[in-house]
C-alpha cells in the first residue's frame, strides 16, 4: 500500500479528526483568555471595595469610639447640662 492509497482512504476522515481537534483547541484558547480576563476584572474589583470598606470601619469604628465616650460622660455627669434631652420645640 502506498502513500496515495491511504490518503484516499483515510485523508478525508483524518483532515475531518484534524479540522475538529484544531477547532476546539482553538475554542479552549479563547475560553482561556476570557477567564483570565474575567479574573483581573474580579481581582482589580474586590481591591477596590475591600479598600473602601477598610476607610467604612474605620471611620465607623471611630465614630463608636465617639459615641461611646460622650454616653460615658453623660452618665458620669460630666457635662450634664449638654446631655439633658431638651423638650421638643416644634410641641
Amino acid at each position: 500500500m502506498d502513500f496515495t492509497e491511504l490518503f484516499k482512504t483515510f485523508g478525508p476522515t483524518v483532515g475531518i479528526i484534524i479540522f475538529f481537534l484544531w477547532r476546539d483547541w482553538k475554542r479552549e484558547d479563547d475560553l482561556n483568555d476570557r477567564v483570565k480576563s474575567l479574573e483581573q476584572y474580579n481581582q482589580t474589583t474586590l481591591v477596590s471595595l475591600v479598600k473602601e470598606a477598610i476607610q467604612v470601619i474605620a471611620t465607623n469604628t471611630e465614630q463608636l469610639k465617639w459615641t461611646g465616650a460622650l454616653i460615658q460622660s453623660c452618665h458620669s455627669g460630666r457635662y450634664y447640662g449638654e446631655c439633658k434631652s431638651q423638650p421638643n420645640q416644634d410641641d
